[in-house]
């Protein structure tokens, strides 16, 4: 299994599920409006670029050469492993808000 591509996936899996999170807030903060439900928006939207710079950072080792290429292969596991959990996290968060 290619963990990089496994983690790519996961980080984009990410975005989509931070982007429904933020379309609940959206909707919310039209009935809601308060500094919290304000700031729920402005954390997500943090989140969806801290995926977006993950797959571009680690797409650019990964293309930067065999020199780098084992240390990228030997990282690949841990950050699938993050971007998993993260994805499991976002999830549920996303079944919570939309109930």
């Amino acid at each position: 299994m290619d963990f990089m591509i496994a983690a790519a996936v996961a980080a984009l899996l990410n975005i989509g599920l931070l982007g429904g999170v933020m379309f609940t807030y959206i909707q919310n903060i039209r009935l809601i409006k308060s500094y919290f439900t304000y700031g729920l928006i402005i954390v997500a939207a943090l989140f969806i670029v801290q995926n977006i710079v993950i797959v571009i950072f680690w797409s650019q080792l990964y293309l930067a050469g065999p020199a780098i290429k084992d240390i990228v292969d030997s990282a690949a596991p841990y950050l699938f492993a993050i971007n998993s959990a993260q994805s499991v996290g976002l999830a549920v968060l996303l079944w919570i808000t939309r109930k």
